[in-house]
């Protein structure tokens, strides 16, 4: 494993404020707002907090070498910003080429639904999404188009990628994760494995 700074499972903390008690990457919560004993004693909310591009696959600290660098020589420093770039070209093409990246960069919604109630439930099979003047949040007009493309993302999400890609989409991607995995001594496999159980 890598350094301190770099592992997956960082040094457990603890920081006790009222009923709130946070350790290594989860928060317990207690609601105590109520004011009563019976209310709050079984309301607990465990939060998990994933920094994606970093915990999961590095991607900055590969970028800017100091992954490789943390190393002191014994990792090929070229070789990891290589690899950084090619997680990082392909996701914004994914998420160009399927998510609608750069349509929806800078309409800041918290979460898929929120504009739901914009959305008139309009068979979109042969909508086109390049071609219906959508350019950002301006009236219900574009708050409506916005509501389709969160719609279409949505149910690629519940697919899931592998049913999304094709075969030879889904070999590049298995590759990229070996090679990466590979260089960084199993981090994206130990990710996986401890993203599995927390699901």
């Amino acid at each position: 494993m890598p350094k301190a700074s770099y592992q997956l499972s960082r040094s457990s903390f603890e920081i006790n404020e009222g009923d709130t008690n946070w350790v290594g990457s989860s928060m317990d919560t207690t609601d105590t707002t109520r004011g009563s004993a019976e209310n709050s004693s079984d309301q607990r909310l465990k939060v998990y907090i994933w920094d994606m591009d970093e915990t999961l696959i590095l991607l900055k600290s590969l970028l800017n070498r100091t992954y490789a660098e943390a190393f002191n020589g014994l990792k090929d420093v070229q070789k990891g910003v290589e690899i950084g770039n090619v997680w990082e070209n392909h996701i914004l093409q994914v998420c160009d080429d399927y998510f609608f990246y750069e349509q929806i960069e800078n309409c800041n919604t918290p979460f898929l639904d929120a504009l739901s109630q914009h959305d008139d439930g309009r068979d979109l099979s042969n909508y086109n999404f390049h071609q219906d003047g959508f350019s950002g949040l301006q009236d219900d007009s574009s708050k409506r188009k916005l509501a389709y493309r969160h719609r279409v993302i949505a149910q690629k999400y519940k697919k899931g990628l592998h049913r999304i890609f094709d075969q030879e989409m889904r070999k590049f991607w298995d590759d990229l994760f070996d090679v990466t995995d590979s260089y960084t001594d199993r981090w994206l496999s130990s990710g996986t494995n401890r993203f599995t159980k927390l699901r």
